[in-house]
């Protein structure tokens, strides 16, 4: 299954990648998300709890960072994870690019390449696509309130 997100953000670029590159705080931004620790220069393990149709999943897994590079503000990651409970497992290779806006704010995009197997994928297409773009969402605007000061969890 293929993504492709983008979503204005209200600061400079400049401001966005610094939030970019510090994964570890980034990552808390996504809904759900519920550790994140590093577990070498390019490799966080973590967990996240989702809710998709009537199924609750806790995804533990490991994100390895592929490219972070600050001259073209992007990241490219591989996110692979698993739930304890439920058979199967999601493998995303996904990469972010933030571009400045005339504005004096900033584009985030993001496109990635998802693939669900085993249990995990039987939600079907749609219900998978539409808690994703729920997500993406959610994190952008996470993104945004950290960006500009008002962010209630920290």
């Amino acid at each position: 299954m293929e993504f492709e997100f983008r979503h204005a953000l209200p600061a400079p670029v400049e401001i966005v990648w610094a939030a970019i590159e510090d994964i570890e705080t980034v990552a808390l931004c996504i809904p759900g998300v519920v550790r994140v620790e590093r577990e070498d220069a390019d490799r966080y393990v973590g967990a996240l709890r989702i809710k998709v149709g009537p199924i609750s999943l806790e995804l533990g897994g490991l994100v390895t960072v592929e490219l972070l590079d600050a001259d073209t503000r992007t990241l490219r990651f591989l996110g692979e994870a698993k739930d304890r409970r439920v058979p199967g497992q999601i493998k995303s290779r996904a990469t972010l690019i933030v571009t400045a806006h005339a504005d004096g704010g900033s584009e985030l995009y993001l496109h990635s390449e998802t693939h669900i197997l085993g249990k995990i994928g039987e939600f079907g297409q749609p219900v998978v696509r539409k808690k994703t773009e729920q997500v993406l969402r959610e994190f952008s605007q996470n993104l945004s309130r950290q960006l500009i000061g008002d962010d209630p969890a920290g």
